[in-house]
């Protein structure tokens, strides 16, 4: 066996960074694209987004978003883009061609974010185990698996930060120009993804990063910012352009004012997303799953280290390795302090500061496994973090076997038998088996999304979906309304005959919109299809002439035929 193993070994040493990318490049197959097309789209985004795309592809247009038959101007077109490009590659619109762009570009932020570790501490160990933290952290990983727009801005904001922190690495001029016009074309795309946000993101980081090592000056070198600026607008401004033409003041009030400004100032204006400061810490702990513990014992160990002022971060670019954790402390600061002090605030916001903290994290791994500093403090941490999978895996169990959980169990029973491997690796100070544990548990969890996905839909949106397809056959002209049920999407996916009446019924205004509504549908001799709550009350005259179709755990159909 030894003859065999030997020449693996040196073959593997010989060519290291073939090997790393091509691992990296398996484990992003297994987390991302495993099981992609075999859930149901997902309320309320993703349904929102595809449809958006659907839309697009079907009529042509590639300027205004059209939902539910109106123009929807709340978001810029890149991602619909990509989704409609992916259905031109696998001719078909189905999930997988739908959700392929946002697993592609998670794929990519992993590699970018291996490339710049690799590039600025010139360590492939180092650049590898960042970017698999990237690749395993829980929210990053989810969201990988879902149609929606954080995962590619997240990702376009991070090559623009990328581009532009590089070139204080770099001697060589004609370098740091190209450096510095990826960086522009990244923030150019970074806009079409979500809007002028994705100026804010890179620009704050990477001005920050250069005024900290005095040299801001660097960044409006006429060289570097005019031709970048041109760049940027020819990226950015044609959509801009043409979408103000065909929509007008409309599209400048609803994507500019209340989108952005609002959003940002006073959630009340906006989407009544309102939370306090310190929302994320939750989110952000919970989103780093399994290296939550591990990113509060750096936290723990750089404040240490700064209070004694021994062992501290040199602003030093020649010391590359501490320029590196300086650089993603500013990252990641900024950003989390700037969602903080907006007022709208949603959990996905936060996913924009996992690149930074998982180098944190990546790097702390790094001087562990290479030079067994930290010894300490990852001990604790994995000790802290194997319990907690243990608890959770028999918990997971427990509620299987006793028939509340209908999926799961290989979950549960993975995180109850992975983290026994990982003690055993804690006590023989197995570094790198140690560290796969941790990945591994992540892995297990992504493998279980698809069935987790689709018992998440079953919580009403399968009888909305149904409820939609007997209504999309009916033969005559009709009317489709959900009454008091929120803006659930998910009917689009089976419903496109013509526009779906979204109507609460709480207000005076909402109510005369029904009556007009049905009146108007009576006149022109439609059937209506009704949907409402379950658990809602409403007078019995409301509905009198409507007949019940079907009544579902969360949903009830109803349906009026004129005579």
């Amino acid at each position: 066996m030894e003859k065999y193993i030997k020449p693996f070994k040196d073959t593997v040493l010989k060519h290291k960074d073939i090997f790393l990318i091509a691992g990296l490049f398996i484990l992003c197959i297994l987390f991302y694209f495993t099981g992609l097309g075999n859930y149901r789209l997902i309320d309320i985004d993703e349904t929102r987004y595809v449809n958006i795309a659907r839309t697009m592809f079907d009529n042509k247009d590639y300027i205004t978003p059209i939902l539910n038959f109106e123009p929807f101007l709340e978001k810029p077109p890149l991602y619909y883009w990509l989704i409609v490009l992916s259905y031109k590659i696998f001719d078909t619109t189905n999930e997988f061609a739908s959700r392929f762009p946002t697993a592609f570009m998670a794929t990519a932020g992993v590699f970018a974010t291996y490339g710049f570790v690799l590039y600025v501490v010139k360590s492939r160990l180092c650049a590898f185990l960042c970017a698999s933290v990237l690749m395993s952290a829980f929210w990053y990983t989810l969201f990988a698996h879902i149609a929606i727009l954080d995962i590619g801005f997240t990702v376009l904001t991070m090559c623009a930060v990328y581009s532009g922190v590089s070139t204080l690495f770099v001697e060589n001029e004609k370098i740091k120009k190209l450096l510095w016009y990826a960086g522009y074309l990244f923030i150019g795309l970074s806009v079409l993804q979500k809007g002028l946000i994705g100026i804010i993101i890179p620009s704050m980081v990477v001005f920050l990063t250069f005024l900290l090592y005095r040299r801001a000056k660097e960044i409006f070198k006429p060289s570097y910012i005019i031709p970048g600026l041109i760049i940027f607008l020819i990226v950015s401004a044609p959509w801009h352009y043409l979408v103000y033409k065909a929509n007008g003041e409309i599209w400048f009030r609803e994507y500019i004012i209340k989108h952005h400004f609002a959003r940002f100032i006073d959630s009340s204006m906006g989407i009544r997303r309102k939370h306090g400061f310190l929302y994320y810490i939750p989110i952000l702990l919970g989103g780093l799953l399994p290296w939550s513990v591990f990113f509060i014992a750096s936290a723990i160990k750089g404040l240490k280290n700064a209070a004694k002022k021994t062992e501290f971060l040199a602003l030093s670019l020649n010391k590359r390795e501490d320029s590196l954790i300086v650089f993603s402390i500013i990252y990641f600061v900024s950003v989390f302090v700037f969602f903080s002090i907006s007022s709208t605030k949603l959990p996905t916001y936060i996913i924009t500061v996992l690149p930074p903290v998982s180098i944190i994290i990546g790097y702390f791994w790094y001087t562990y496994i290479k030079e067994n500093k930290n010894f300490g403090y990852i001990k604790k941490s994995s000790v802290i973090t194997l319990l907690i999978f243990i608890i959770s895996g028999l918990f997971g169990i427990f509620y299987y076997f006793l028939g509340y959980i209908n999926v799961g169990i290989n979950l549960a029973l993975s995180f109850f038998i992975l983290p026994f491997i990982g003690f055993y690796f804690l006590y023989k100070n197995n570094r790198g088996g140690l560290f796969s544990v941790f990945v591994l548990l992540s892995l297990s969890l992504c493998l279980v999304c698809p069935p987790l996905f689709n018992f998440a839909t079953s919580f009403g949106q399968d009888e909305i979906e149904e409820y939609a397809k007997i209504a999309a056959g009916e033969k005559n002209k009709n009317e489709f309304i959900l009454y008091d049920c929120s803006k659930k999407y998910s009917v689009l996916n089976e419903y496109n005959k013509q526009p779906v009446h979204f109507i609460n019924g709480q207000t005076k205004e909402q109510k005369t919109y029904f009556y007009t509504t049905v009146k108007n549908a009576l006149k022109e001799n439609k059937t209506i299809y009704l949907v409402i709550k379950n658990k809602k009350k409403y007078s019995k005259d409301t509905f009198k002439v409507f007949k019940r179709i079907k009544k579902g755990e969360k949903y009830t159909l109803y349906k009026y035929e004129p005579r």
